[in-house]
C-alpha cells in the first residue's frame, strides 16, 4: 500500500525535490531556426493501470498544455501533423529508489566520569543508519522530424512528493516543464 501511495506522485509532481539541471541532446545537424510549426504524435495508449495514479489523463493533460505555452512563447505555432516543421511527443516514468542517511534518534548528553588514566567530560549522540525509499518521476521531451528522426531531446528526473494538491501538481509540472524546454531550440 505504501508503495501505491507513493506512486500516486508522479508525472504532475513528476520532478518535485531534488533540484536537478536537466539533460538535454540533439542532432547538431539540424537547423532549429527554421523551426516554425509543430504538432503533436497522437498516442493510442490510452490504458491507465489503476497503481499508476499520476500516469493518468488529467496529468497528461497538464504535461501537454505546459509544452504548448512554452513552444507558444518562443514563437512556434501549433498546426496539423502533416503541416508541421517538428512532432512532439513525451513520456514519464516513475521509478522507485533507496536512500541512505543518519538520523539522530536521542537526544545529545552530556557525560562526566573518571576514566583510567584522566577525569572525561564528553558530548554524546546517538546516530542510526537508516534507508528509505522514496518515488522519483523522469519526464522525457523529444522533438522528432518529418522524416520520424529524433532531432531533440529533453528531460528531467526528481523525488515526488508523498502529498500535494491538484494545484501544486499543476504548478510542478508548469515548473518542470519550463526547464526542460530552457533549452529548447538549442543555440548553436
Amino acid at each position: 500500500m505504501k508503495i501505491k501511495l507513493s506512486a500516486l506522485v508522479l508525472f504532475a509532481t513528476v520532478l518535485v525535490g531534488c533540484k536537478s539541471t536537466p539533460n538535454y541532446d540533439y542532432d547538431q545537424s539540424v537547423n532549429f531556426d527554421q523551426l516554425k510549426t509543430y504538432a503533436w504524435i497522437i498516442s493510442d495508449n490510452k490504458e491507465v493501470k489503476p497503481q499508476e495514479f499520476f500516469d493518468s489523463e488529467i496529468n497528461h493533460k497538464r504535461i501537454v498544455r505546459a509544452i504548448d505555452q512554452q513552444l507558444l512563447s518562443k514563437g512556434l505555432q501549433k498546426v496539423a501533423p502533416e503541416q508541421a516543421d517538428v512532432l512532439v511527443n513525451f513520456h514519464t516514468s516513475i521509478v522507485t529508489k533507496n536512500e541512505r542517511g543518519l538520523s539522530n534518534t536521542h537526544p545529545y548528553f552530556l557525560s562526566f566520569g573518571r576514566g583510567f588514566h584522566h577525569s572525561h567530560l564528553g558530548l554524546h549522540m546517538s546516530l542510526n543508519n537508516i534507508e528509505r525509499e522514496y518515488k522519483a518521476g523522469s519526464l522525457v521531451v523529444d522533438f522528432i522530424d518529418n522524416k520520424k528522426s529524433l532531432v531533440w531531446r529533453g528531460a528531467k528526473e526528481s523525488r515526488m512528493k508523498r502529498k500535494s494538491t491538484p494545484q501544486q501538481r499543476a504548478q510542478q509540472i508548469q515548473v518542470v516543464v519550463a526547464n526542460i524546454m530552457a533549452n529548447f531550440p538549442p543555440k548553436n
